[in-house]
């Protein structure tokens, strides 16, 4: 495995669509090792000091977020994860700029110098779908989907449908979208793009 070729997969589930409003309320991050199995991960609920929003989408309550972490206390451990890596995501601006905020109001590193975001890479791979969401690619390839919008179980699905994803490429020969984050253009959410 190439320095190009390290991954992180992250998933995050927040408060709602806007980083610069709102806060992240469970967060998972999964490497992925040279054979493609996931290596090291964090996943944990966070305490935002905010109410947590759309709790019909993500299933997340106030009380759940009691007594978590908030960001800055992960972050250490998060930012081991992501260097020299590059953070995978579906949509990966929303993600990136949910973590590009936390970590600017904890005063905390993001060392995130590529991204690569799955749903734009889905859109290249001719998969003949109506819909390229994280569910959708899930049910093309039989990939179980256990809790939709549970950032764990997202991250983990998308670590299988990311493995699905690199070998049609290569087979189609298309180049992977990995990019600066600074070149992401600004975030857009819809429910049910996870």
């Amino acid at each position: 495995m190439t320095e190009s070729d390290r991954y992180v997969l992250v998933d995050v589930e927040t408060s709602g669509p806007d980083p610069a409003a709102d806060r992240i309320l469970s967060i998972a991050a999964l490497t992925i090792n040279p054979n493609g199995a996931i290596g090291r991960t964090l996943h944990t609920l966070l305490n935002p000091g905010v109410q947590p929003g759309p709790t019909h989408i993500h299933g997340i309550t106030a009380p759940m977020l009691a007594g978590q972490p908030r960001y800055g206390q992960i972050a250490p451990t998060l930012a081991e994860l992501l260097h020299g890596r590059t953070l995978v995501a579906h949509n990966v601006a929303f993600d990136y700029a949910f973590l590009s905020a936390e970590a600017r109001r904890s005063h905390t590193r993001l060392p995130v110098d590529s991204v690569l975001c799955t749903l734009e890479l889905a859109k290249q791979l001719r998969l003949g779908l109506a819909s390229h969401s994280l569910a959708a690619l899930a049910r093309h390839w039989d990939i179980a989907q256990h809790a939709p919008h549970d950032a764990l179980d997202d991250a983990l699905v998308l670590a299988a449908v990311f493995d699905r994803m690199k070998t049609r490429a290569g087979q189609l020969a298309v180049s992977l979208p990995r990019r600066s984050p600074r070149t992401l253009a600004p975030p857009t959410f819809s429910p049910g793009a996870g």
